[in-house]
């Protein structure tokens, strides 16, 4: 009898030790499923932030534009707002997004949005390799949708009384917007006449204006 029932205990350790390694290999299946999953989110969220972007509640899509065996990435607004003639508008970005966050807007909470905006170059043609007239004719499409025209005026100086907005572009170490006045800026450019950061200064521009019209609805 003694026999029979070390005979049957040995039989249900050896069952034991059979239903162990197979756990331990669903353990590692299960495991290895888990972080396949996780990488494919990580993998796919990250595709996503490459694609999709946002700054300030205004959408942006990366998007290829021109021809299509050298095509030109392109940031493009995905919200529309009402232009000052009733039909929706955006614009395209050349500057990604997420990297116009690092030039500074200085006391950007208390800028308005004018009636009336004009702008002079200080110093230097702002060329850049032919990205000036680019960057300038954005900006100035951008306020004349809003119908706020941005004019280029060289007499013309910052109003002391603050009845219009005045933007000088300038040359400077770092990339940034400067508030040095009543409704007046210098748009600090780093670079120059050869290879400046325009786009960089005039799209930061562009999007914050577009921002504080979008919260004017």
């Amino acid at each position: 009898m003694e026999k029979k029932k070390q005979k049957k205990v040995q039989g249900k350790k050896k069952i034991s030790k059979q239903e162990q390694k197979q756990n331990n290999i669903l353990k590692n299946v299960l495991l290895i499923c888990g972080i396949v999953i996780v990488l494919i989110v990580f993998l796919y969220g990250y595709a996503q932030s490459q694609i999709h972007f946002n700054y300030e509640g205004i959408e942006f899509e990366a998007v290829n534009v021109g021809n299509s065996d050298n095509p030109l990435l392109m940031y493009e607004t995905r919200t529309l707002l009402p232009s000052n003639e009733g039909a929706p508008f955006g614009f395209r970005l050349r500057t990604k997004p997420s990297e116009l966050k690092r030039v500074e807007f200085e006391n950007l909470e208390n800028f308005e949005l004018m009636k009336i905006n004009g702008y002079q170059y200080k110093d230097g043609n702002f060329n850049c390799e032919g990205y000036g007239l680019i960057a300038i004719e954005n900006l100035k499409r951008t306020f004349e949708k809003m119908g706020t025209p941005l004019v280029f005026d060289e007499n013309e100086t910052c109003d002391e009384e603050g009845r219009y907005n005045y933007f000088y572009l300038v040359y400077g170490d770092k990339t940034e917007i400067k508030e040095i006045g009543n409704h007046c800026y210098e748009l600090v450019i780093e670079g120059n006449d050869e290879s400046c950061e325009i786009l960089e200064a005039t799209e930061k521009l562009m999007v914050e204006v577009f921002v504080k019209y979008k919260d004017l609805d």
